[in-house]
Order: structure tokens, then C-alpha cells, then sequence
């Protein structure tokens, strides 16, 4: 038998710092694209996570209101 660690088996996403020079990721592509697609606004595939995350909250914001 194996003992017990504290160590987590899967990290929590809120200890993974953001990378800024990683692609975004497949779940920011399909918001990102939904709301482009509802705002009239272009989709850029080749945003990082960064900018992605940016862009996301700004076009939340503008769909909103």
C-alpha cells in the first residue's frame, strides 16, 4: 500500500500562473469565438492566454451593455 501525501493530485487552476506567452487555451477559443460571433467582432486565433483573457472580459463587457 501506498501511504497518504499532501501533495494534490491535480492542481488547482487558481495556482497555475497565467502564461503569458502560452496559446490560448481550447475553452477561451470557444468563448472567445461565441462572442465575437455575438458582438460582430473578428476572432483572432493566435492570441495568447494573456490577451485572450483581456479581450474576453472586453467583449463580455461590451455585450452586456
Amino acid at each position: 500500500m501506498i501511504p497518504p501525501t499532501n501533495a494534490k493530485v491535480v492542481p488547482n487552476v487558481d495556482d497555475v500562473p497565467n502564461d503569458d506567452t502560452a496559446p490560448m487555451t481550447s475553452a477561451q477559443a470557444d468563448i472567445l469565438r461565441t462572442l465575437c460571433e455575438d458582438t460582430g467582432e473578428p476572432f483572432d486565433a493566435s492570441l495568447t492566454e494573456g490577451q485572450a483573457e483581456a479581450r474576453i472580459a472586453e467583449l463580455k463587457e461590451k455585450s452586456q451593455g
